[in-house]
């Protein structure tokens, strides 16, 4: 595919492996995305589920990591027999707890949706604080809702 402009013309790379070479060219490369650096199996991703009474009750998750900058996104979800007791919030410590002090991140960062209070709630009182939103960033039902964007620093989690 290709898309046409007066001076130039954008032409979609099929192969992953040619967009590296091709960024490998530039001077200043270490300036782009720390994922550019990545040797290939480093995951970008880690998943765990939420067990309790011998069921799966949910699940939690580390996304984009970023190992140079060593931070991740945190998300979590659990099935609706289980909210309510818990599990939710000793999950995330949990998994906080292992981020800082076994994966060594510096920074853990969540997006909420806005509709969303008790999440919002939950990450509140673990310590994260809203740094900002994406705008209409997410449609459901037939309308555009913010994201709110939360983070938590190591030194922060340390004092709490």
């Amino acid at each position: 595919m290709e898309l046409r402009a007066e001076r130039l013309k954008l032409v979609l790379i099929e192969e992953e492996e040619k967009i590296k070479s091709l960024k490998k060219l530039l001077p200043d490369w270490q300036n782009l995305s720390e994922r550019n650096w990545y040797p290939a199996n480093m995951p970008d991703k880690m998943s765990f589920t939420i067990e309790a009474e011998n069921k799966i009750a949910g699940g939690v998750e580390l996304v984009n990591i970023r190992w140079f900058n060593r931070k991740a996104e945190i998300t979590i979800w659990m099935l609706p027999e289980f909210r309510g007791r818990g599990l939710a919030l000793q999950a995330l410590q949990k998994l906080i707890k292992f981020s800082f002090e076994q994966l060594n991140f510096h920074r853990l960062e969540a997006e909420i949706y806005e509709f969303n209070q008790a999440a919002r709630n939950l990450f509140t009182k673990l310590g994260f604080e809203l740094e900002g939103k994406l705008r209409e960033a997410k449609f459901k039902d037939g309308k555009y809702y913010d994201i709110l964007h939360f983070g938590l620093l190591k030194k922060e989690w340390k004092k709490g």
